[in-house]
């Protein structure tokens, strides 16, 4: 299936029902392997969304030992991504862009410094889409940042990203979405998805309105194994302290993974909340992304509340 202009195809598999050994390989547009499907899929649910493949086109292919007498599968819908996909939702996702223009740089401009690479290579796009097919709207959208903090693969984001056990089952980690090069505006087009497990532990969060020193972070795990391709961050027992230089590693508005400076004056730390201004910009897109010290690249906060 090929559809022009398309960022991102998801399709909604029904009725999965496969022998032992046969396998259902979903491609994206480059041939590359998005996900392969046994049995009734994840967790064995039967009907499901699958992960998104990237680019206009996505093609399915079924090996099987011998001939179905019924179809083992069938697809009922597919979500078609675009701009209005990867937005935030209205919770969290105030602009803070300072001056007429934002201070975001490539990520790819850092594969020369091995601290901040490990980072990025850590650091995720959480794509929550996709819902009950009966639903009205059941292709809405939530895209954050996040990061993976543990050889276990935990990935850690903002509670308003990912609430719950049932976004979760809907959500995918998608890793080394990025600019190709330095300044380069040609995205990667191998970004790597793994889907969302299980909500180990969150803290319930409401409005940046009325609690924006709360706590609003979501701990999850991980279908596969993306640490042993991508590593981890790690998290910094000490506390950071006002004036320090930190850097946010982000999918601003949805982009692929951007990094952003800041420090000395226009950093605060104010009752256990970091408050940032000059040149470190968030757009939407950016709750969940990981703080992080810049003396030694170890994780000190999330970013949420713009």
């Amino acid at each position: 299936m090929q559809i022009d202009q398309a960022s991102f195809l998801k399709p909604h598999f029904v009725d999965v029902n496969l022998r032992p050994g046969d396998i259902l390989t979903v491609r994206s547009a480059n041939g590359q392997v998005v996900e392969e499907i046994t049995a009734r899929g994840p967790k064995q649910a039967g009907t499901f969304w699958g992960l998104a493949a990237f680019g206009d086109s996505l093609r399915l292919e079924l090996s099987y030992a011998r001939p179905y007498q019924e179809a083992p599968f069938r697809v009922d819908q597919i979500i078609i991504g675009g701009t209005s996909l990867l937005e935030e939702s209205a919770v969290g996702a105030q602009e803070s862009i300072c001056g007429s223009q934002g201070d975001f740089e490539d990520v790819a401009c850092y594969q020369n410094d091995p601290t901040k690479w490990s980072n990025v290579l850590a650091s995720v796009g959480v794509l929550s889409v996709g819902g009950d097919p009966s639903s009205p709207d059941p292709n809405v959208g939530l895209y954050c940042s996040g990061v993976n903090i543990s050889p276990d693969n935990m990935i850690l984001t903002n509670q308003h990203c990912v609430r719950d056990q049932a976004e979760c089952n809907n959500t995918e980690f998608i890793f080394q979405y990025r600019r190709q090069g330095c300044n380069n505006a040609t995205a990667t087009t191998t970004w790597r998805s793994y889907r969302c497990d299980e909500v180990v532990m969150a803290s319930p969060f409401e409005r940046c309105e009325t609690d924006v020193n709360g706590l609003d972070f979501s701990l999850q795990t991980v279908m596969g194994n993306p640490a042993d391709t991508f590593g981890f961050a790690t998290p910094d027992a000490n506390s950071i302290t006002s004036g320090e230089n930190i850097y946010i590693i982000q999918h601003s508005d949805g982009r692929p993974q951007e990094i952003n400076h800041g420090g000395g004056a226009d950093f605060v730390v104010d009752d256990g909340g970091l408050r940032y201004f000059g040149t470190l910009d968030t757009e939407g897109g950016s709750s969940g992304a990981p703080i992080f010290r810049e003396a030694d690249g170890k994780l000190v906060g999330l970013h949420h509340c713009g």
